[in-house]
């Protein structure tokens, strides 16, 4: 059996959603990210770089900007909360 590895490249792009929910948060959902979340071990520095780098290369900072995020707001994917930070 072939194990299936994570290719953000070819992760549709246009499966990232950032919405805001009822208090104000940042919500960023999208199927693949959302399973990236749940198979990554943030207490683990090697998984939160490699985190880090799949965040980057989908331009989220950039898409949350667009939508007016602002330095200390509470950003959710999936189970995973944390403050936005530039």
């Amino acid at each position: 059996e072939k194990t299936k590895v994570y290719d953000a490249a070819k992760d549709n792009e246009d499966e990232i959603k950032i919405s805001r929910d009822m208090t104000g948060d940042f919500v960023v959902s999208g199927k693949s990210l959302d399973k990236l979340v749940a198979m990554t071990n943030f207490a683990n520095d090697e998984a939160l770089r490699r985190f880090q780098y799949i965040w980057r290369l989908k331009q989220i900072d950039g898409k949350l900007k667009a939508k007016g995020i602002k330095e200390g707001d509470t950003v959710h994917i999936g189970a995973m909360e944390f403050e936005f930070r530039e």
